[in-house]
């Protein structure tokens, strides 16, 4: 029988071809790649505009936030200094009271350690006196905003004007503010001056300097620098570009944005009047909606290599199945495992590896249902609300518990041994949950911090197992209290795990100063604080301004033996002991010597736990301040000699104290207070007795009138000279010549 040519072609003959695995797997990979293609070019031409939208929306809801922020912080620092303000009424008037003036400066300081306020100084304006004080120093004004304060912008004309102006609260122009060392400008810093009056202080302000670019970089929503802040006369106060002016649009509503010129200017206006600009460029938004060549080319290129990898990998599949099925027709089944066929093992050993692959799925599942669970007590604890609520399958509703809380302290012997204490930690936090797990099998123990280990029990606090819990933990790292110490509380409760949280980190705080490891659940009722009285501070400034170490590390000494005797908190000694290093710091930046060796004295505090190692760091760093001011001030007698020398020599000519203070390059005021210290007299009173001295030796002689001497000696007023001699001497120049001439 003939076959028919066209036999081959019969629809039986297409239907075994197009059904084969090849032609199926290669049909559908096309299939797919045409419905994502498909979907792509659709997506990218329905949402075009739609994603314009959402950028917008998204740059808008970013101009709100940092809206927001902004206006909050400039309430908060004015609510802030306006408080703080209150604190020092009775301090203006003519003359300075340093006693009070440093006062100031030390709760000034203690004001500016708030970070949220992102204050760099608030400089305090007294018109009376014309002084002004910030908190490392106080100069006149012209010295504080030519020298210390120096802007391009801001003279101290400018501050003095402002005495005058009916404002209360004003936020000024951001500048470049810096120090002017021999002529050269150090330490520039953007700042954005606030001004806020009070008027229960009449003829006194204050000026709040904030750190702009700080406040910026901490408040802004998106990595753009192109951000503008204006008042409401449309004065730029603060642009983060740098680029100087710019001419900007007119914003009418008050929220929303502006296009011109192919930018977006996105503004808002807050209740205090300022407006907050962020500008975008048109190709910033465009750029993430427009067709362009590259995309273009990249989808042709995408299509083209994914119909290759089609091909390729049906080929692929399709060739090792094929095998597979001859290789099944001739499976030996007494012994299924031993082959020749290279692709047959090559599939047992990929499921083994699969078997295998699974078993590390499944512990790699568990590991991440582990953390989980941290995570979700971690958030319970520090009370972190999440876009899933606050339910959580692992934490029960209804058991009491108790928290178990570990805080590590490390000794320098572990970083003699070179161990890191993240990892030391880590080792200390196994033993705990070892322990605790014989005991509580459904315990959980954390590393909450880097020195800082949790433990969750569920049980009462009136459990005794949890006390004999804790002394077996004590015990056993007992081996290893010559690298560190710890201190352990308990906290519980039923429900609120941030309360039980808290309470227990509020516990950790009354351990006691020593470097022994601490149990403490029973609170002692809290004691008056151990602090110096007004006397003992005003001894220990005075003693620390002239070099007098001695009787101030006796002071200091008085102090930590009656807070020793008294078993005081760690927390109330180091309080004490950094007290003693500001204020010692305080002395020497007065004296303006480098502070840094007392710097390093607040770095070790961080790391002292007992009496001998506080007292030994007090000590050195007391010492070494005073050695720098004796230096100091034997470095500075060359100001009374030079002070003697001029009088010498031209005490027949008119002196002022502001010469003399000029040709020594330094201040009025603080030549008169030097001279004062160091010769016990006034600087008026020595100039008198060095003239009435020349005057004495004039009259000697018979033949000089007592006019000419008086002239001679500097007197140009004879009245002056009459009453200055019989004041100095006891007697008129008439009667002291007729007593001394024959």
């Amino acid at each position: 029988m003939v076959k028919s040519p066209m036999g081959m072609w019969s629809p039986f003959r297409l239907k075994d071809k197009t059904s084969s695995l090849f032609i199926r797997l290669l049909v559908s990979f096309l299939i797919v790649i045409a419905l994502l293609v498909s979907f792509i070019l659709f997506s990218v031409v329905f949402y075009k505009e739609s994603i314009k939208d959402e950028v917008i929306k998204y740059n808008t809801l970013s101009m709100q936030k940092i809206t927001e922020n902004y206006e909050n912080l400039i309430a908060m620092i004015h609510s802030s200094v306006l408080t703080f303000s209150l604190d020092l009424q009775g301090i203006q008037g003519n003359s300075i009271d340093y006693v009070n003036a440093a006062s100031t400066m030390q709760k000034l300081n203690f004001f500016l350690s708030n970070r949220l306020l992102y204050l760099d100084n608030v400089i305090m304006m007294h018109q009376e006196s014309g002084f002004v004080l910030e908190k490392g120093r106080g100069a006149d004004m012209d010295v504080m905003f030519e020298r210390y304060y120096n802007s391009q912008d801001y003279s101290a004309s400018f501050w003095n004007d402002q005495f005058t102006q009916p404002n209360k609260f004003q936020v000024f122009p951001s500048s470049s503010f810096a120090e002017i060392v021999s002529n050269q400008r150090v330490g520039e810093r953007m700042l954005l001056p606030i001004i806020v009056k009070n008027d229960q202080i009449p003829n006194f302000y204050l000026i709040a300097m904030a750190d702009a670019d700080m406040i910026y970089s901490e408040l802004r929503q998106t990595i753009d620098d192109q951000f503008y802040i204006l008042n409401d006369q449309n004065q730029q106060l603060y642009s983060s570009s740098r680029s100087g002016q710019i001419s900007l649009p007119k914003f009418t509503e008050q929220s929303g944005y502006v296009i011109q010129d192919s930018i977006y200017y996105f503004y808002m206006k807050g209740t205090s009047g300022l407006t907050y600009i962020h500008v975008v460029p048109d190709t910033t938004i465009s750029s993430q909606i427009r067709w362009n060549f590259s995309f273009v080319l990249l989808l042709i290129l995408t299509i083209a290599i994914s119909v290759l990898a089609s091909f390729l990998l049906s080929v692929r599949i399709n060739r090792p199945v094929k095998q597979i099925i001859d290789a099944m027709q001739k499976w030996n089944i007494t012994e299924p495992r031993i082959s020749g066929i290279k692709e047959f093992n090559i599939i047992h050993n990929k499921i083994s590896d699969i078997l295998k692959t699974s078993r590390d799925i499944h512990q790699d599942m568990s590991e991440k249902e582990s953390l989980l669970q941290y995570y979700a007590y971690s958030n319970m604890l520090k009370k972190i609300r999440h876009q899933n609520g606050d339910n959580s399958p692992w934490i029960p509703s209804d058991r009491p518990f108790v928290l178990l809380l570990f805080k590590v302290s490390y000794k320098s012997m572990l970083h003699q041994i070179e161990v890191d204490e993240e990892r030391a930690t880590s080792f200390i936090r196994e033993y705990v949950n070892r322990i605790i797990t014989e005991t509580y099998s459904d315990s959980l123990t954390f590393q909450m911090e880097k020195d800082q280990i949790l433990s969750i029990v569920f049980s009462e606090m009136s459990d005794p197992n949890i006390g004999l819990t804790l002394e077996q933990i004590n015990y056993v790292l007992e081996a290893e209290k010559k690298y560190c110490f710890l201190t352990i509380t308990a906290a519980g409760g039923i429900a609120d795990w941030n309360e039980a949280y808290q309470a227990g980190l509020e516990q950790l705080k009354k351990r006691k100063f020593n470097d022994e490891t601490q149990i403490i659940l029973d609170i002692e009722s809290s004691e008056d604080y151990i602090q110096l009285t007004q006397a003992q501070e005003e001894e220990l400034d005075t003693n620390l301004f002239s070099g007098n170490d001695t009787d101030v590390i006796q002071l200091v000494r008085r102090v930590l033996g009656k807070m020793k005797k008294r078993n005081e908190t760690a927390q109330n000694v180091l309080q004490f002991a950094e007290s003693i290093v500001q204020r010692t710091q305080k002395i020497v930046q007065q004296r303006n010597i480098d502070p840094t060796c007392v710097r390093h004295a607040l770095t070790e505090l961080q790391t002292c736990y007992n009496y001998e190692q506080l007292d030994s760091i007090l000590s050195s760093t007391i010492q070494s301040s005073a050695i720098l001011i004796k230096e100091l001030k034997e470095k500075r007698d060359h100001i009374i000699h030079f002070v003697y020398e001029y009088l010498e020599e031209n005490y027949d000519k008119e002196i002022t104290l502001d010469a003399v203070a000029e040709k020594l390059n330094i201040s009025r005021s603080y030549l008169s207070t030097y001279f004062k210290e160091k010769t016990g007299d006034y600087f008026v009173d020595y100039v008198n007795s060095v003239r009435i001295n020349k005057a004495k030796i004039l009259l000697l002689n018979s033949d000089i009138r007592i006019q000419d001497a008086a002239q001679s000696a500097g007197y140009q007023n004879i009245n002056s000279f009459n009453r200055m001699f019989k004041k100095l001497t006891g007697s008129t120049p008439s009667e002291f010549r007729k007593s001394k001439l024959p």
